[in-house]
């Protein structure tokens, strides 16, 4: 009979444990709006939300993605690199715990970036800043 009330214990402690674990699964997902830029065989899309984004950089066959997560001061955005994932030869690709500071500014259907800090941006500057449109 212990044997019995110690199993239903520890399989009522497995479904309470899981339980949280489920709730927040089931949690809506965070809503990204997406902004497109294109600058010559560079395509940059900035996939934006309140607490995380996914940027992604497609040079033809290359291709990098990061997410990261965000802190929003106003207009300006602190963002901290997640994850990295890497398709094709992406040389420079930045690094999981990277940090970028840049203002983020949105009117309409145009954003824009600017003034962009941080780890490793020098050779991104160029290409980074800039207005980029809403993806429909």
């Amino acid at each position: 009979m212990f044997r019995v009330i110690a199993g239903a214990f520890a399989l009522a402690l497995v479904a309470l444990n899981g339980a949280p674990g489920a709730a927040e699964d089931k949690k809506d997902k965070e809503k990204l709006v997406a902004f497109v830029r294109e600058s010559g065989d560079v395509k940059l899309t900035f996939e934006m939300g309140k607490e995380t984004a996914r940027y992604t950089v497609t040079a033809g066959e290359n291709e990098c993605v990061l997410t990261a997560k965000l802190k929003w001061e106003k207009d300006t955005v602190t963002s901290e690199v997640t994850e990295v994932t890497v398709k094709g030869n992406f040389p420079g690709a930045p690094k999981k715990g990277e940090k970028v500071t840049f203002k983020w500014v949105v009117k309409g259907d145009t954003a824009t970036l600017s003034d962009l800090t941080g780890d490793n941006v020098d050779g991104a500057k160029d290409l980074v800043e800039g207005e980029y449109k809403k993806k429909k």
